[in-house]
């Protein structure tokens, strides 16, 4: 299995569909092999009311901890300014490197974070 868990910081919604109505919380890679990569799309909403919001993602936790290095995983949308009630499609991209070794399984916090 290989599995991303998706947090936010306040004032932002992750959904699975372009109308933000349903939300997503995980995400699942399916079957990976070394050398691919895997898009997944997301969108990211700003819920809050009054200020804009600079996006960030970065990861965390990662089981095993072997797996953060020859995998990666980057997305489209570091640095985006977001309005309040605006929306973005997000793509993620999951780089697994053709040498990885003894990871058959793994899982990853994936934090998107809104600045002002």
């Amino acid at each position: 299995s290989s599995t991303g868990a998706v947090t936010t910081s306040a004032n932002l919604g992750v959904y699975s569909d372009v109308a933000c109505t349903t939300p997503k919380s995980s995400i699942n890679w399916g079957t990976i092999t070394p050398g691919t990569n895997i898009t997944q799309t997301i969108y990211i909403k700003n819920t809050g009311t009054g200020l804009s919001l600079e996006l960030s993602m970065n990861t965390s936790n990662w089981t095993p901890a072997g797996a953060n290095g020859p995998i990666t995983l980057t997305w489209n949308q570091e640095d985006t300014r977001i309005t309040p009630g605006q929306s973005v499609p997000a793509i993620l991209t999951l780089r697994v490197s053709p040498t990885i070794a003894d990871v058959t399984n793994f899982s990853v916090q994936i934090n998107i974070t809104g600045t002002n």
